[in-house]
């Protein structure tokens, strides 16, 4: 029943780590005058990214793992809730969470 809904959230999931990739290489190559950190840590979250855009593109050909996970939480939240919306609003606002902490990160890495 939560399927589409945990494809969508596993879709926008990978979408959030290549903006997040492309957000960070953009920092990496623009900005003037990193730090030490900067020069440090944005290859190793472009390292991260590469390897989640992997896993989870590896994931929707193959096992689709993340979908059943996905699935099996949406489950278990609307059981805790009682609601099928509640449910899908918890997994949109989580979604757009983890989205938002992936987008900012680069951006702190590049102020140092």
């Amino acid at each position: 029943m939560n399927v589409r809904a945990a494809k969508v959230g596993v879709w926008f999931y990978m979408l959030f780590t290549l903006a997040s990739f492309a957000t960070t290489v953009i920092l990496y190559i623009t900005t003037t005058g990193m730090g030490t950190i900067a020069i440090a840590f944005l290859p190793l979250w472009m390292a991260y990214t590469v390897f989640s855009l992997i896993k989870s593109i590896a994931d929707l050909i193959g096992a689709q793992q993340r979908v059943a996970n996905f699935t099996r939480m949406m489950d278990r939240w609307e059981d805790a809730f009682e609601s099928r919306g509640k449910a899908l609003l918890l997994l949109f606002f989580m979604t757009m969470a983890v989205g938002a902490v992936k987008m900012a990160v680069p951006v702190i890495l590049a102020q140092f």
